[in-house]
This record gives structure tokens, sequence and C-alpha cells, in this order.
């Protein structure tokens, strides 16, 4: 015997508060991008780039919508990047002592030529600009270079400060400006897991003249600073120790503050003390990361995606560029991914891949290295493996036209 279900008028009630609900909820959530699939995009190669590890066709993995291209190709060791008043991109190849200068003076999305700016520095590897200068992170410095006439070469070249260590290890040097026109460098430890002598390794330093002030320790490799454009405040990726296994520790996003203390060597992830040097005592001092990553996917580049032409969810993130894992039993990383932030400035979301592709599943053929936000609003990557900078822009997908019945 069927039985006809009459709906009480509280059940009435509480369902039309659902589907408001969830219509007000459709209305404030940003523009869908999570639960989207990556599509396959084929790499767009200019004739003139067409050699070496793109003589043949290369594919990637993107987000609806999203199209990558080769900006520029040949330099191999590409690194960090910086832009200027211009538009103008500048690229560090700490390997061969040089910074580039890429113009795209007809706006066609394709550097015109690859020029040496400046030579005969001393692995060059953070840029920034700063009063009209291009400040280098160099290896054991700080310095500032000109171009006076304009001709993208370096007239001259002076060192901000020699306060900032050299050696072994993770060599790298990162430099961001601060809203208080401070300079602040990044240096790595010297070591996997260790007690540093020099309290300047593994930590971020703050310099308002030549003299390095100890902002922020305990940060075992952190490559990509960034401040927040809205907020002012810093934020870093953390590349945590190996030889823990495949999953552990975690990659972090730091918010980066004065005097704190992020755990490293005796700390990884939430507290965790590590099996060698730490305690949990101990690690009840320390600042635990606002996002965990997979780990061994060697973030390093951030940007934040403000002045993209892109969607609200991607231009409210912060970018990240996954080198990829060296000595992990299944290779991770090699791609970009979004980490997505909230109007205040905080996280606010689990990251995303944004590119993937780099690694076939059998070996990579790039390796990303740098995120940047160029005034064209287009997304700029560098990779030292291809030695390549790709531009990557956005156009909206075509909506399918529904069929007439």
């Amino acid at each position: 015997m069927k039985v006809a279900f009459r709906a009480s008028p509280k059940y009435n009630q509480i369902m039309r508060i659902f589907f408001a609900f969830s219509l007000l909820l459709a209305l404030l959530l940003p523009e869908p991008v999570f639960g989207l699939e990556l599509r396959q995009v084929m790499l767009e190669v200019p004739e003139q780039f067409r050699k070496g590890p793109f003589k043949d066709k290369r594919e990637l993995n993107a987000l609806p919508g999203v199209n990558v291209s080769v900006f520029a190709s040949g330099m191999i060791g590409a690194r960090f990047m910086a832009e200027n008043s211009d538009g103008v991109l500048f690229l560090s190849v700490p390997s061969d002592g040089t910074v580039l200068a890429l113009p795209d003076r007809d706006r066609d999305g394709a550097a015109d030529e690859v020029m040496v700016f400046a030579r005969g520095l001393k692995r060059p590897h953070g840029l920034a600009f700063r009063d009209g200068e291009l400040l280098v992170a160099e290896a054991g410095s700080v310095a500032a270079l000109r171009d006076d006439d304009g001709d993208l070469k370096a007239d001259s070249r002076k060192i901000l400060t020699s306060d900032v260590p050299s050696g072994s290890g993770h060599w790298t040097r990162t430099i961001v400006t601060g809203p208080d026109n401070a300079v602040y460098v990044a240096a790595g430890s010297s070591c996997n897991a260790c007690i540093e002598e020099d309290r300047r390794r593994a930590a971020v330093t703050r310099f308002a003249d030549s003299k390095a002030e100890l902002f922020a320790t305990g940060l075992r490799n952190t490559v990509g600073l960034e401040f927040h454009p809205a907020t002012g405040t810093l934020w870093g990726v953390d590349n945590g120790r190996d030889m823990l296994g495949d999953d552990i520790p975690p990659e972090e996003v730091n918010l980066i503050e004065a005097g704190r203390d992020y755990g490293w060597p005796y700390c990884y992830g939430n507290r965790i003390p590590d099996p060698e040097l730490g305690s949990a005592e101990r690690c009840r001092k320390t600042t635990a990361p606002k996002v965990e990553m997979q780990a061994h996917s060697a973030p390093l580049g951030v940007a934040f995606g403000y002045g993209l032409k892109f969607p609200e969810t991607v231009r409210k993130s912060l970018l990240i560029a996954f080198h990829g894992s060296w000595n992990r039993s299944v290779p991770t990383g090699y791609k970009v991914v979004a980490v997505p932030f909230n109007d205040k400035g905080m996280p606010a979301g689990k990251p995303f891949d944004v590119i993937t592709g780099w690694h076939t599943g059998q070996e990579a053929w790039g390796r990303p290295v740098d995120v940047l936000v160029g005034r064209d609003g287009a997304m700029y990557v560098s990779d030292d493996d291809a030695g390549a900078v790709y531009r990557v822009t956005y156009e909206a997908p075509k909506k399918k036209a529904k069929r007439k019945r």
C-alpha cells in the first residue's frame, strides 16, 4: 500500500530557509575555481624559440581559460625576476653571474631580445626595484645597480651592505623591499638540520641602512618572500628538512613577523619536535605556519595575484612556484599553485593547482622557479631547467550555446 507523503509546515519552512541560504552562498562565494579540473593546453612557442627544450611540442595542464606561452628562452639557470616601471622584465642567472633584461617593446607577448644588464656578479639571485635602482641579493652582499641612460645596461654598481651571509648549503639570497622602504633579505641554512653558528642563516634580516637587524629566525630555507599589497604584512614559503620520509615535514606558508621564531631546526609544521634536535618544550615557543603543503614540493618564488587579469579567486591568492622534489620516491611539485586569501589578508582555503605538467610522470622537462605579476596583467613564470620565462594569460572560456528544443 502506498502512503502519500505530506510535508509539515515546519519542514516546508526549513526547506525554504535552506534554499534561501544556498542562493545567498552562491552569490557571495568567489568565482568558481575550486573543483574545476585542469585542462590540457598546448604550450605556445613563438618561432624564434622553437629549439632546445621547445623544438618539440610541449603540453601543460592549466585551469580553464589559462594559456601559457614562451616569453623568452635560452637562459639555462634562470631564477628570480623583477619588473621596472616601464614594464621591462629583469632576470637573475646566478650560474653565470649575470642579470638579464628582457624587453618586449612591441608588446606582442614575447621578449624582443635577451640583453645582459650586468655581469661579474657573485651568484646574483633575488631582485627588487627601489628608488630607480635594481637591488641584487648576491652571496655576501646586496648591490644597487643603476641604468642612467635607459639603454638596459647598468651604468653603476654600489654595495649597499656586506652584512649578508655567504657560504655553502642553501646559497640563494632573496630580497624584497617593504612598505617602510627597508630591505629584507632571506638566507637559507648551511645544512639540512643543525644549530647554526651564524644567526643570519635560516633567517630574514632587515636593513634600514647597511647594518643587518635580525627580523625573524627558524626559517630553514625561505626562498620566496612577498609583502601583501593590501595589509603590508610579510609572507614567505619555507622548505622543510630532508631525510624524514616522503610526506614529512610539510612545506610551509608563514606570516613572517618581527621577533618570531618559526622553529627550525628544533621543530617543523605545527610545532612538531624534530626527531634529532627538538623537544615539546622548545617547540611551544615557536610560531606555527599558516598553511602546510605537500612535503618536498620545494616552494620557491611567490607573488600575490593582485593586478592579474584573472578570476578573483586567483587574483586574491598567493601564487607559488613549486620547483619539484629531488629525493622523494614519487616525484612531487613541478607546478604553479595558488593559496586563496580572504579580504583580511589571511589564507582562506587549501592550495589549488593553476598549472602542472612540467613533470610527465617519467621525467621533468622544466622546473618552475619564480612567479611575477606583470604590469600588463599577465603572470610570468621562470624555469631554470628549461632556461625560459613563460607568460601566462587568461581568457574566459566561452559558454556553450544551449540547444533549442
